[in-house]
C-alpha cells in the first residue's frame, strides 16, 4: 500500500487543549494546519488535568521570574474570579526521593519570589493518610 502524500502549511502534533485551539486559530485564519495525535484527543496532559492553580513554586530556585510570573497571575485569577477558587493553603512538598540540597535553595529564594511560606515537619515515615 503506497504512503499517502500531504502538503500543509502547519504541522501541530498533539490533540491536547493548546494542540486543538492552535489548529483552530490557524484554520481560522486561513493557514493550512494538520493536526497528528499518537491517540484519542485530550488523551495526554489535558485529559488528566487535575483542576489546580499552578503556583510556580517549583521554579523559585531555577527560574525566579517564572515564578514571580505564576505567583502575579494566581493572585489576579484568586482577585477577579473568587468564587471560582478553593484555597487550599497549597503545599510544597520534599520527598525522599527528592535532592535534599533543593529545600534550604527554595527557602532562600522564597521572600525575592513573593511566595509566603509556613514550614512543616512530618515524620519521614508518615504515611499520606497521616499528613492533614
Amino acid at each position: 500500500m503506497a504512503m499517502r502524500k500531504l502538503e500543509t502549511e502547519v504541522l501541530v502534533i498533539g490533540g491536547g487543549a493548546t494542540g486543538t485551539g492552535v489548529v483552530r486559530d490557524l484554520a481560522m485564519r486561513g493557514f493550512r494546519t494538520i493536526l497528528v495525535e499518537r491517540r484519542d484527543l485530550s488523551h495526554g496532559t489535558t485529559g488528566r488535568y487535575h483542576g489546580l492553580l499552578h503556583s510556580g513554586g517549583r521554579y523559585v530556585v531555577k527560574d525566579p521570574q517564572a515564578a514571580i510570573e505564576c505567583i502575579t497571575e494566581n493572585k489576579i485569577l484568586r482577585k477577579i474570579m473568587p468564587e471560582c477558587i478553593e484555597d487550599t493553603g497549597g503545599f510544597f512538598v520534599l520527598t525522599p526521593w527528592d535532592d535534599p540540597d533543593y529545600a534550604p535553595h527554595f527557602l532562600k529564594w522564597l521572600p525575592e519570589s513573593r511566595y509566603t511560606c509556613r514550614r512543616n515537619q512530618y515524620p519521614r515515615n508518615a504515611s499520606p493518610g497521616a499528613i492533614t
